[in-house]
Order: C-alpha cells, then structure tokens, then sequence
C-alpha cells in the first residue's frame, strides 16, 4: 500500500494517529484531519477505469451449526424439497442474468442446478443425513465445500476457480433450507462501487447493472465466474486487494481495472489524469464494437484468421458475439473432470456435435483431452506427481488407454458429419506417436463403416506445438499432419523451465523471451514449407504488440479468449505488413 499526503502542511507540529495497523491512520494538525490518498495493488480481471462512491457489500456467510436429527428419513425429505425449490430460484438466475450480459455466462446458473442435482453431491449428502443423522444445512454445507476443496487443490487455474461456483450452489441450497429471504445486495440511488470480502456470481448478477461502476474484492480470479461476468457486463474490477475494504464504506475511489490499481480518496491531479484516461478507453470500447462484422485484414491486404479459444459449450455465445472467425480450440477437458466414470460415447458426441454446429460453415479445432494428475479423475490410473505439467498427461495418458481414446475418437468421428471438425493432439514429442494415433483413427474408420455409422473422411489431424522437442523437429511432424498450432504456455514455460504459476519466479517468465521468438518462427517457417497452416494460440496469441511480429511471419490463425478478437481485429486492421519484416532481423 502507498499513501500521499494532499496538499502542504504547516511547519508546525502534527500528530500521526495510528490505529490498528498502517493502514488505518489519519494526519491530524490542528485536530483537523488532513485527507490522505490511499493507494492498492491488487489483480485487475476486468478491464476499464471506474470513478465513484465505494458500498461495502456484507456477505452473509454463517457457519452451519451441525445438529443430530431423530428421523433421517424425514430430514432427507426435507432437503430434497428445498432442491426442488433451489432449482426453480436458480432458473429465475438464469433468467434475469440473460436480461444482463450474454446466455453463455448467464448459463453458470444452469450449471449450478447440475452441481445440485449430481448423483455424487445428492448421494453424499444423503448418506451424511442417514449414516451420521446430520441436519441437512450441515450435510449440504460439508459437502460443497469438500467437493469445491478438491477442485480449489488443482494447479490449473481454471479448474481452481471453480471453488466459488460449488460454494455458491450450495449456499443457494442452505438459505432455502434455513428459510432465509434473499438478502438484498445494497441501496443506492447513484451507481456505485462494489467493495466485499467475496463475491458469488448469484450476488454479482443480483445486483442491477444501472446501479455498478465496477468491484473490488479481497478474494477471487481472473478465471472465476464472477470475473467473467464483469467482463461480459463490460464493469472494471479488481480483486486480491490486500486491505480490510470496510473501512472504506462510502469514500471515493478509482479503479483501474487494466493495472488492478485502486485509489481511495484521489487527490485533483490523480482525479484529473483519470477523468481523461476514462474518456479515452470509452472511445476505445466503442471503436471496437465497430470491428464486428469487419474482416480481418492488414492495411495492405494480408489476411489472418482471427479464432476462439473456448473451454465448454457455454463460451460458444461469446465466441459468437465476439465475432470469431472459427473454434481454433475447443478444451475437451471438462467434460472428463468432476465424475466417478469417464463420459459415454453419445454424452461426447452430443457435446462435440453442438459445438461443430454452432459454427456450421467455419473450421472447429476440437483437442484431444489434455487430462493430467493435477485434475481429479479417479476412473483413470494416473498417479500422483509433483509436476503434472511435465508427466502423465495429453497424448501419453491416450497411449495407455486406448479404449478411453477410441471412445473418444469415435464420438468424434461420428459429430463429423455436422460440420468442418479438425483434431488436435496435445503433448506431442515425436512422429512415432502421431502415427501410432492414425494406425488408431483408421480402426475407428473401419468400425464405424462396419456399423453402417456415417462420418467425414475429410477430417483433419493436427498437433499442438508446446515442447521445445516438437519445435525443433516440427519439419519432420509438419510432413505428417494437417496442421499445427503453438501452445505459446506450455512452450514458454517449457522453454525457459519456470513455472509460469510460481510468484517467486514472476518477474523471470520472459513470453518475449528471443528463443521463444525463434522457435515459433522455425515452427512457422516448417509449417509453410510442407504446405499447411500454422496457427498460434495462448497467451500471446492476443497480445496486440506482437500482432505485427505474427503477422511478418505469416501466421494463418491467431485463436484466443473470445473478449480479445475485437481488440486484436483493430491491432491487424492497422497494420501495414509491407514494412513489418523488419522486426524479424534481430532473431
């Protein structure tokens, strides 16, 4: 935390009155307070500056009281009728939430009846009911949170962030079982800043939109729901602010959203500066929006596929409100994570046939699970490690279960029919393994025609790009596949051996990095000379001061988070790629 005193101060003698710790302190001369402007670093998840008066929102988080009842079966009656009563108040979520911001964000509600209504939560909490005659608020409140525990243990950022969504469920559940009204978010008759300990994505679509500038909260990520939601709802927030945001009740603040910066009582030059900062990123916005619709191409004509990254069925709608030109990468991992048994052959086709619908006359990159140690799947023997990232994982984990892959590719094949599918294989070192993989693709072929089972001979098989081995060996790969795309994570962190998830090693993960330059050149370069596309994806892929240095390369495809394409349309519709082969002397 900074602080800055305002204005001058007398020579005379001052008092500094300190509280409970260095935050709380006032300068007083005189006995008349000095306003002093605070100053707090924390993580920005959503975009956009925020100027206005802060309302501490109090949640309501009580601990469950744990009580013996005498007859379970009673008790179990009683908690599957507050289900049927959370499912109903959830769906009225959903509803409200689609007046807001998009269906696909708007559809965390939806999930959260599955949550409620899976064989695993409803079981555990029944069996608590039964076996240990809890009452049913404790039975339902231990069991949310050992299931959100276990995903609150994954590296993957993602997965961890699902935590809240499971909390969230759960407490929607409790307060109908507590026969607890909903409490109402706050009163204002000006919009306002949202300060809170945390928020849950049911508290942050409760609130109207009218009355938001924009949050900040002690706790939460850049991939929780609630982020997202105030991204969709186009709301500056900040989060992981170390400070006891109560205090704050009612002062002025800013947030900056981009450099999760807060300001709490901003002198008249930090005011000054961020009126016109404001100004300028809502000009920003709106020149964006007039993106869509636009192709994407350089000032002198270059085209370049601009994609969507998405995780679940839920992202298609932004991939399509975004305006993206194709799925470059659709995650299969969700559907495996969370559940006693892998899922069934028609549980995949449906889920693959949606996607591949949703974008009827475009490309769809469907990748081959990436599942791992990090990610609770007990109906795989995948052992425990201390690093998944660089073990069991991807097309290795396919190798030893090939009946778990076949189930899979032959889900995959059959949704072919409905569209432009494409797959990606993950975690590739050699060839060996990518034509062991289409030895496999031909068996399914042979089985589906002997079942008289349609599918699209024209598929296309490609591979992700992530280890600094397939890099230098991606002439051999690039001969035996349809396409490739660099997975700039994995790659950089494989590349410089740093964690990109280690705080202590933050300021030593280079992505700008001459060898990660390099490499994605020679895969680029590789790619080109055997006559197929190269696409890159990760983190870089929407970083706008490298779009030049793609474009010099003659990338085909950058794929992204959906929010991003517009952004990143503008950086390639601005370019003059005619004078952008300069930048690739220095490598």
């Amino acid at each position: 935390m900074f602080f800055h005193i305002l204005g001058y101060l007398p020579v005379d003698i001052f008092d500094i009155l300190l509280f409970n710790n260095i935050n709380d302190f006032v300068i007083v001369y005189n006995y008349r307070e000095v306003i002093v402007m605070l100053e707090f670093q924390g993580c920005g998840v959503s975009d956009g500056i925020a100027i206005g008066k802060i309302v501490y929102y109090t949640n309501v988080r009580e601990n469950i009281k744990e009580c013996k009842v005498d007859d379970p079966q009673a008790e179990i009656e009683r908690y599957r009728n507050a289900l049927e009563l959370a499912k109903i108040q959830l769906q009225k979520l959903y509803d409200e939430a689609c007046l807001n911001i998009s269906k696909a964000e708007s559809a965390i509600f939806q999930t959260h009846i599955m949550i409620l209504e899976d064989s695993k939560f409803v079981d555990t909490v029944e069996e608590l009911i039964t076996v240990n005659r809890f009452n049913a608020e404790y039975a339902v409140s231990c069991t949310s949170k050992s299931i959100a525990d276990i995903f609150k243990s994954f590296d993957d950022e993602y997965l961890k962030s699902r935590y809240s969504d499971i909390i969230d469920a759960g407490n929607t559940l409790i307060k109908i079982l507590q026969n607890k009204k909903q409490k109402k978010t706050y009163e204002s008759d000006v919009p306002v800043i949202i300060a809170a300990k945390e928020l849950m994505p049911s508290e942050t679509v409760s609130m109207k939109k009218s009355k938001l500038l924009g949050f900040i909260t002690n706790k939460g990520s850049t991939n929780s729901h609630t982020a997202i939601i105030a991204r969709t709802m186009g709301l500056p927030s900040v989060t992981q602010v170390d400070a006891v945001l109560s205090k704050f009740d009612g002062k002025t603040a800013i947030i900056d959203g981009k450099l999760g910066k807060i300001y709490i009582d901003p002198d008249k030059t930090t005011m000054a500066m961020y009126n016109f900062k404001k100004e300028r990123y809502v000009k920003y916005r709106n020149n964006l929006n007039k993106q869509i619709g636009l192709p994407s191409v350089s000032k002198n004509g270059q085209k370049i596929k601009l994609s969507a990254n998405i995780g679940m069925l839920d992202d298609i709608d932004a991939a399509i409100t975004n305006d993206a030109d194709a799925i470059g990468l659709f995650r299969s991992e969700y559907l495996f994570v969370n559940r006693l048994s892998y899922p069934s052959e028609n549980e995949q086709f449906e889920a693959y046939k949606r996607v591949i619908k949703s974008f009827k006359k475009s490309e769809v990159v469907i990748r081959i699970a990436d599942l791992s140690a990090d990610e609770d799947i007990n109906y795989l023997d995948i052992p425990f490690e201390k690093n998944p990232f660089m073990g069991f994982r991807g097309i290795r984990i396919c190798l030893e279960n090939e009946e778990f892959f076949k189930t899979q590719l032959r889900a995959l094949y059959r949704a072919s029919v409905f569209g432009r599918l494409k797959i990606m294989l993950t975690m590739i070192n050699n060839v060996e393994e990518i034509e062991y993989v289409k030895r496999v693709i031909e068996k399914i072929k042979m089985e589906l025609r002997a079942e008289g089972v349609q599918y699209n001979d024209n598929v296309r098989l490609g591979v992700m790009i992530e280890t600094p081995a397939a890099a230098i060996i991606s002439d051999e790969i690039c001969k035996i596949v349809d396409f490739v795309s660099i997975g700039t994570n994995d790659l950089t962190q494989f590349t410089l051996a740093i964690d990109r998830g280690n705080q202590k090693l933050k300021y030593s993960y280079e992505p700008y990095h001459k060898a990660i330059l390099r490499l994605i050149k020679i895969i680029s370069d590789n790619a080109h000379k055997c006559g197929i596309p190269v696409s890159v994806c990760g983190d870089l892929a929407s970083d706008i001061s490298l779009t030049p240095f793609f474009l010099a390369l003659k990338i085909d495809e950058l794929s992204m988070v959906p929010s991003q394409i517009l952004q990143v349309r503008s950086a390639v519709r601005e370019t003059d790629t005619s004078i952008v082969p300069k930048i690739l002397e220095n490598l």
